[in-house]
């Protein structure tokens, strides 16, 4: 690594070009969380061009710096402080929030903003959101609606403004009056979504030009209505179509994402060959990443076409709730959000919690409910089809009736999900499970649903939505191998 320091103002600049250790907090085995550390390529370089040009290296740097922020309280705000000084940003101008004992709220946001000198005389401000472990702030993600906030979900745009506001203020310090600002923002999951709507905003509104403003996202939900969206193409926002986090809200409601989005390779646009070739390579650099951080005993193993498998899913949810404001107005986001406030975290019972939370004092129709995605893989077609049918008969017979009576989103909920069981049952014995065919994709969204039942977040659902798969994509290919620019076309599946 190279450096010289350039002093001005009273902060300096260091120039960085090299590998800088990114620390963040990892989940292994049994749910104990531990500190690791990844190198990743850092170079002032990167901002010698135009936002508006995609740069791998910059993108591959930029989720090193989202990952940093995955931090609890224990650590508080030491890695992202640790990374944001590596990178040349001196201690007593980082500024954190949120990384400390305060307990984080719904439409909370936890950030951290740095300064450096830039060897062409500007000045780079980082911008981290914090993008995991985030305790009561997870349940922002459920609050979608809001009268008061018509194109964008309610909880990312209000989280977005508190980070805009504390940037402006952060910024307009003297030392920075009049002089050139590059400002570089990332995040990952909720944090991509703020990052993505602060990018925006940014652009928009801040007198800074785009070109001066470098936003990356990943795993990044939607977060803007296609009426209200205007083009930014300084913001990549980089997905997968086999992560369900990225297809929330719907777009059946009209949302989408700010900038570009950059789409991961997945079976159904590549074609078989082209992907199995992509995969592998994919999976060499997520075995070779999980070494490093101590938690091989994982493999990355997606389910095949599970891409197609969620859009059998979101085929469901479109018709469940065809509207964003049927889906406040209906009960279904304050469910959602009563839910997530009594948990925090991901864990392996917690697709079962909510089947209790949606079965309240029916805790043997629940347990049955559970035993058929527990059982799943161990079970033959005949069996499947035999504990569904009764299942179905339970809930459906005249002593749970009021189950299913009335609007409740809880019964609506529990409706669906049985509708796709019984759907998948009653052709499962006449049609044979085939690739391709209708009846496969409900095997694999059945199976989805039983693999996360037994395995929790080392899932093949819940394993999509690790910063680790998307870094291992990253770094799998170049821009020209991985991604694509248009989603593959959908088709229904129900």
């Amino acid at each position: 690594m190279n450096e010289f320091l350039l002093y001005f103002s009273g902060i300096k600049g260091k120039y960085v070009d090299g590998n800088v250790g990114v620390p963040f907090l990892v989940s292994k085995e049994g749910n104990l969380i531990g500190k690791s550390e990844l190198p990743f390529y850092y170079s002032d370089e990167f901002f010698t061009k135009s936002a508006c040009s995609y740069n791998h290296k910059l993108a591959v740097m930029s989720l090193g710096m989202s990952m940093s922020a995955f931090t609890r309280k224990a650590y508080g705000d030491k890695p992202v402080r640790s990374l944001l000084s590596a990178i040349g940003c001196e201690q007593k101008f980082i500024k954190t929030k949120k990384f400390d004992t305060a307990e984080p709220t719904d439409d909370s946001c936890g950030y951290a903003f740095g300064i450096k000198k830039l060897p062409d005389g500007s000045y780079l401000v980082p911008v981290i959101i914090r993008s995991h472990k985030y305790g009561g702030e997870w349940v922002s993600n459920a609050h979608v609606f809001d009268e008061s906030c018509p194109d964008f979900p309610f909880g990312f745009k209000t989280s977005a403004d508190k980070v805009y506001d504390a940037l402006s203020g952060y910024i307009s310090r003297p030392e920075l009056s009049g002089k050139r600002i590059k400002i570089w923002i990332s995040g990952f999951s909720r944090g991509g979504a703020v990052a993505n709507l602060l990018g925006a905003r940014l652009s928009l509104e801040s007198g800074i030009e785009k070109d001066n403003i470098f936003v990356y996202t990943f795993a990044t939900p939607n977060t803007v209505r296609k009426n209200a969206l205007v083009f930014t193409d300084n913001i990549f926002n980089i997905v997968s179509e086999t992560d369900a986090v990225p297809r929330m809200p719907l777009a059946s409601w009209g949302y989408c994402r700010y900038g570009t989005d950059l789409f991961l390779p997945c079976k159904s646009r590549c074609g078989e060959e082209a992907f199995s070739v992509r995969l592998e390579a994919m999976r060499s650099a997520f075995s070779g990443l999980c070494t490093q951080i101590g938690i091989d005993h994982i493999e990355y193993a997606p389910l095949d076409e599970q891409e197609k498998a969620l859009d059998l899913f979101f085929d469901y949810l479109d018709d469940l709730v065809p509207q964003a404001d049927s889906y406040a107005g209906g009960g279904y986001q304050s469910l959602i959000m009563d839910y997530m406030k009594g948990v925090v975290s991901k864990s392996k019972t917690e697709l079962k919690r909510f089947v209790y939370f949606m079965l309240p004092d029916k805790k043997e129709l629940a347990d049955e409910f559970c035993a058929i995605f527990e059982q799943w893989n161990n079970m033959s077609k005949n069996e499947k089809s035999q504990k569904i049918t009764l299942l179905n008969i339970k809930i459906t017979g005249k002593v749970t009736k009021q189950l299913i009576s009335g609007n409740s989103p809880a019964s609506d909920i529990v409706s669906t999900a049985l509708s796709i069981l019984v759907h998948y049952a009653a052709k499962l014995t006449a049609t044979k499970v085939t690739r391709g065919g209708q009846v496969f994709y409900y095997e694999q969204l059945i199976k989805l649903v039983a693999d996360t039942f037994a395995l929790g977040s080392d899932s093949p659902l819940l394993m999509q939505h690790w910063s680790e798969s998307y870094l291992a994509w990253l770094l799998s290919g170049d821009e020209h191998e991985l991604y694509s620019t248009s989603a593959y076309p959908r088709v229904k599946l129900k």
